[in-house]
């Protein structure tokens, strides 16, 4: 297991203004990995990370929050589309193997099947999701056309919390809500996403991709949301 670098907020000062610029930068990270897992890459951002833009990121994860060897592995993985001549077009068609394909053969990232005990699509854990998207006020674009358990559209709503937290006071009468909501996400985190997540992991393994991209950025994604929730 990595060493995160990143102390607990029991064991260091951080004044209310860092808070803020903390969560804004969580947020801006957690919208990065819905962006990454919604769809596959074009070839203008392919483009655009093989000249190393992605890179600013990645170092952040690596350290402010301790995953040396999660990014290696993104970073590994970028390297080696060089070697083919269509890098998109094979990046594609490992998005489609893994996310696209049924149960049986791919990883499919809705939560339903990994945190409901059914493993079924649209179950509990959909539900639930539709439920605080609705209390949120959000609900899913119909040209999106996925139930609202799909990780990207978790993700999605994640970072949306944690920019709303970052422009909360945290003074005065605000603090009850801004704790409200901060306990909120956290939950969310743990009960909603960092208990499957792993699992989600495990299972992109078994397909044979082209690249090794998805898979690691899952484990990144997996890594990094579980120092989120120590650190909220």
């Amino acid at each position: 297991m990595n060493q995160r670098t990143t102390p607990a907020p029991s064991e260091q000062t951080v004044e209310p203004a860092d808070w803020s610029a903390i969560w804004e930068s969580e947020g801006l990270l957690c919208g990065w990995f819905a962006t990454l897992l919604s769809a596959e890459l074009d070839e203008a951002t392919l483009a655009r990370y093989r000249r190393g833009e992605a890179q600013p990121l990645l170092n952040l994860l690596r350290d402010e929050h301790g995953l040396v060897d999660e990014v290696a592995r993104v970073d590994r993985a970028l390297s080696q589309l060089l070697m083919f001549t269509t890098p998109q077009l094979e990046l594609a068609a490992d998005f489609a193997e893994l996310f696209l394909a049924d149960a049986r053969s791919g990883a499919p990232p809705y939560a339903s099947l990994y945190a409901d005990e059914a493993g079924r699509f649209h179950g509990a854990a959909a539900e639930r999701m539709e439920a605080r998207l609705a209390e949120a006020g959000y609900a899913v674009r119909r040209e999106v056309g996925e139930p609202a358990d799909h990780l990207a559209i978790m993700l999605d709503y994640l970072a949306r919390r944690l920019l709303s937290l970052s422009e909360a006071k945290g003074e005065g009468e605000d603090v009850g809500s801004s704790e409200a909501l901060r306990l909120d996400t956290r939950g969310f985190l743990a009960e909603e996403l960092c208990l499957w997540l792993p699992r989600l992991v495990e299972r992109s393994a078994a397909p044979t991709t082209a690249s090794d991209f998805y898979p690691a950025v899952l484990a990144l994604t997996a890594a990094y949301l579980e120092t989120l929730r120590e650190a909220l």
